[in-house]
């Protein structure tokens, strides 16, 4: 007689099986992952290095498993929340509800040191909203695992602000580009992936110098940098209220931020 495996342990073997499906291309120093044809049409292609490919491959099976957990599925749209004080990277997964629960928290280990948006090459690490895409997978020139943040922005832009690009990246060095450990940027390019791959046309990621409380806005005095920080704390607010990442668009050289329904 075969006795019937406990209910966690079966649904740790499927989701084992389901993520061996996932194939791998390689060519030279780049690399296409492909889906299963029967989901093609709800989901893109995203090209990546073979370094990220090799990342993900390691990594998506322990992070199917983490996501089981909480009862959700590894490819659920995601959105990063950056909070420089706190050197805190949050990672939200989109809920069965539509809500968005915190999945993981991750350690931001470059450190540039002054709060405020980026304004050009010699000034350090971005604050603001931006967004990835699937093409910003794979920087240009880069051998490290990284992902291209798109800085400068629309918002940027308008206000004059130039320079090299700024990425989250593997490896702790300072300067324009927000840090992680190894470890920890193959967990959070693993994420973006998946949520890309399975139809997410673009995820949000918010960086917010601090903690955007009231007490705390009280206490930022005034000057350009305050008058920067309060053209984020609608945003901030929003998914606060709703937990939902709130939709933002760039007019008059200004963010405007409507909840998303």
């Amino acid at each position: 007689m075969v006795c019937a495996l406990p209910k966690a342990l079966f649904r740790r073997h499927i989701l084992a099986v389901v993520a061996s499906v996932l194939l791998v291309a390689t060519t030279g120093t780049e690399a296409v992952l492909a889906e299963p044809k029967a989901q093609a049409s709800a989901r893109v292609r995203v090209a990546v290095t073979s370094v990220g490919a090799a990342a993900i491959e390691r990594t998506r099976q322990r992070l199917a498993f983490a996501y089981s957990d909480l009862g959700l599925t590894l490819g659920t749209p995601v959105y990063f929340r950056l909070i420089r004080e706190q050197d805190r990277l949050e990672v939200w997964a989109r809920a069965p509800s539509g809500a968005y629960s915190r999945l993981r928290n991750f350690k931001i280990c470059s450190k540039d040191g002054a709060l405020g948006p980026r304004q050009n090459t010699s000034s350090g690490q971005p604050e603001g909203f931006y967004t990835i895409t699937a093409s910003q997978m794979r920087p240009q020139g880069v051998g490290y695992l990284g992902i291209n943040l798109n800085w400068p922005n629309a918002y940027d832009r308008g206000r004059g602000w130039r320079g090299a690009p700024s990425l989250l990246q593997a490896g702790c060095a300072s300067g324009r580009h927000y840090g992680l450990t190894d470890q920890d940027m193959e967990e959070v390019y693993t994420i973006a992936y998946s949520a890309l791959v399975n139809g997410q046309a673009s995820i949000p990621f918010h960086i917010f110098p601090f903690q955007m409380t009231s007490f705390r806005m009280m206490q930022i005095g005034q000057g350009p940098k305050a008058s920067f920080w309060r053209d984020l704390e609608p945003a901030w607010r929003a998914f606060e209220r709703t937990k939902t990442p709130p939709q933002i668009k760039v007019q008059g050289r200004r963010y405007r931020v409507s909840e998303s329904k």
